[in-house]
């Protein structure tokens, strides 16, 4: 407890080291504070999580062009007790790499090169994508936004060895996924399609997307301590990168593993604050005659425009930058590698941007609470409708995320839990999700905007709730961030979805205790000198075969959910063989046994548990297929 408090005292005091205030003192931050209280305002706020959330921030305020706060706090290394550097230290951006794949297409829409409306199959080669579904084409406004339709894929997106990552084109066809929206139609965050993005650049500029970043953005922005290599083998920082951690429950950390991003364009860019920050300045030029990213202003104007959103009330999506809402539109993105979280918003309009980067992963009180504090919040928007409203029974019910995948068993992570939707008055709604509730007031037809909630990261999730209805009612829950929720639907209904745990709950519990039962009786009959029959030992393999498919569907959940961002499909494809192996020895012995039966006069008893083991066994069987765990990844 001692060292604990020693601990704190540490990063309050060697936290200030790194404390620079630059450029203009007049001026304030879109939420008001004035610029020459960023320090204090900041301090105030930061100092309450370092060393709880993460141990480690760096931040930087960028006003008029240039930087007016840099400053670094914690520790990037707790063990050898290494003070954070906003300019010499490397954190992982993370998703925010997306910004310069985007940044990139511009620059060759720009040029003629590219057609931001144009089918994405054009640019690729024959057959390159070939799980479509649709007829309808992909085109890169609709990447950019997250509405070409693939369901996500968790498998290998995150690699512990830089030895473990292939070129972007072999991972491209290898880990392909499914298309399962109609092109438009459905927001569902997706990092293949990201570098699809990036592999099409590839093609149209006839070099790798990793040395066209750092040709055409990097460099001449001076972010010399900037890479995207997935392998960080042309990196040479490597000596001042960070170490990443991971938050435990008693405000202490351990040690993760550095994020090697095979889909590299979608998440594998390694930098400091300071450089992130030149980017972002970048953004938003004081000179309209000199940028050196764009040859004309209006190509930075149009793509920081909004491109794509459900409702015209909702702030969503600008050629890839989420748009923030804020005192002031902000648009921007965010980022979570398996060690490290990370934010960037700017305010163009302002002139704006703040840059905020953790050793942490899923840290959001630093990365998004700072965001908020300079950002601000936009005025209340509740107020007595001047129309009529529809009844908030009208959408109340249970939603799954559309990202999600639907072709291999993790599509069980989306229903863990279903968000939940239950109508409280004629305009006011309860939104429940991963515990978390929120009460939300309905301020246009079908439009809902957070008036309470107890959790502020509700706020960060799901500020506001559009439902889109048709004639036959809900279509999807959005909010136009990240990811659509869809109405349960088919046989992923409420009642389905009772029925199908209730089977594996009872598998569960008989072929977790049968063999346990089988062991006693074993132990019995062996002090008695009785040896079992021959019907008995054939009985109690089909059971021992329905222990083993429980167990082995079980451990591959718990490494699921354990391993989260790093899904290894080598590692995890052994499971579904086995599935496969003990559904083959279970018809072989159930079909022994049946024949054995017809020889045998057993008593009713024993007839009535060898038809419910195996029935039991079937309906697991009926119930692991239809949730894809025996479909081969």
């Amino acid at each position: 407890m001692i060292k604990r408090i020693l601990v704190v005292l540490i990063l309050v005091s060697t936290c200030l080291s790194f404390s620079p205030v630059y450029g203009a003192e007049n001026g304030s931050s879109p939420s008001g504070i004035p610029l020459n209280k960023l320090e204090e305002e900041i301090d105030g706020f930061v100092l309450n999580h370092i060393g709880q959330s993460t141990p480690g921030a760096s931040i930087v305020v960028v006003k008029d062009g240039e930087i007016v706060f840099s400053k670094g706090y914690g520790y990037a290394n707790i063990e050898k007790e290494i003070l954070v550097n906003p300019q010499k230290t490397v954190f992982e951006y993370g998703s925010i790499s997306k910004l310069f794949v985007w940044t990139a297409a511009m620059q060759l829409v720009e040029q003629g090169k590219l057609d931001l409306n144009e089918d994405i199959t054009t640019y690729l080669p024959k057959d390159f994508v070939s799980k479509l579904t649709y007829e309808k084409p992909i085109t890169m406004n609709q990447i950019m936004s997250h509405t070409a339709g693939f369901e996500d894929y968790y498998f290998d997106l995150i690699m512990s060895t830089p030895e473990s990552v292939d070129s972007l084109e072999e991972v491209l066809i290898s880990r392909q996924p499914k298309q399962i929206y109609e092109p438009g139609s459905t927001m569902a965050y997706s990092n293949y399609a990201t570098a699809l993005a990036g592999y099409v650049i590839e093609r149209i500029v006839e070099q790798t997307f990793l040395d066209y970043e750092m040709e055409h953005i990097f460099l001449p922005l001076s972010m010399h301590t900037t890479s995207g290599d997935p392998t960080l083998a042309k990196y040479t920082e490597l000596e001042n990168k960070a170490k990443g951690y991971i938050p435990k429950e008693n405000k202490e950390f351990t040690e993760g593993s550095w994020s090697y991003v095979p889909l590299y364009p979608a998440g594998s860019v390694n930098g400091t604050a300071e450089d992130l920050a030149r980017f972002a300045i970048a953004l938003m030029p004081t000179n309209s005659t000199s940028n050196p990213l764009f040859s004309t202003e209006g190509t930075l104007d149009k793509m920081l425009t909004q491109s794509y959103s459900p409702h015209s009330n909702l702030l969503s999506n600008a050629h890839g930058f989420w748009e923030y809402d804020g005192k002031v539109r902000g648009v921007g993105h965010g980022g979570n590698t398996a060690a490290f979280s990370s934010n960037m918003v700017i305010a163009p309009d302002e002139h704006f941007g703040v840059v905020v980067l953790t050793n942490a992963s899923a840290e959001m009180n630093v990365t998004s609470g700072v965001i908020d504090l300079l950002f601000g919040k936009p005025d209340d928007m509740t107020q007595t409708p001047t129309i009529e409203m529809p009844s908030s029974d009208e959408i109340a019910g249970l939603y799954v995320a559309a990202r999600q995948s639907r072709s291999t068993y993790t599509e069980f992570l989306g229903f863990l839990p279903p968000l939940k939707v239950e109508a409280v008055s004629k305009d006011k709604i309860n939104i429940s999700l991963y515990g978390m509730e929120g009460t939300y007031t309905q301020i246009d037809p079908y439009l809902y905007t957070l008036t309470s909630s107890e959790n502020p990261i509700v706020g960060y999730i799901l500020s506001k709730a559009y439902f889109e209805v048709d004639e036959f009612g809900v279509k999807r829950l959005t909010n136009g961030q990240v990811a659509d929720y869809l109405p349960l639907e088919g046989d992923r209904k409420l009642p389905w979805l009772i029925i199908s745990l209730g089977i594996v709950l009872i598998s569960v519990l008989y072929f977790i205790f049968s063999p346990i039962i089988w062991l006693i009786k074993s132990l019995k009959n062996h002090k008695q000198n009785m040896q079992p029959s021959k019907e008995t030992k054939l009985f109690w393999l089909i059971n021992l075969t329905g222990s083993l498919l429980v167990i082995n569907n079980i451990v591959l959940v718990i490494r699921t959910i354990v391993s989260s961002s790093m899904l290894y499909l080598d590692a995890l494809q052994l499971h579904i063989y086995l599935n496969w192996f003990l559904l083959f020895v279970a018809v072989i012995l159930v079909i022994l046994d049946l024949v054995n039966w017809k020889l045998v006069n057993l008593k009713k008893s024993h007839k009535f548990i060898r038809v419910f083991t195996i029935w039991l066994i079937v309906l697991l069987v009926a119930v692991l297929m239809n949730w894809n765990f025996f479909n081969f990844i």
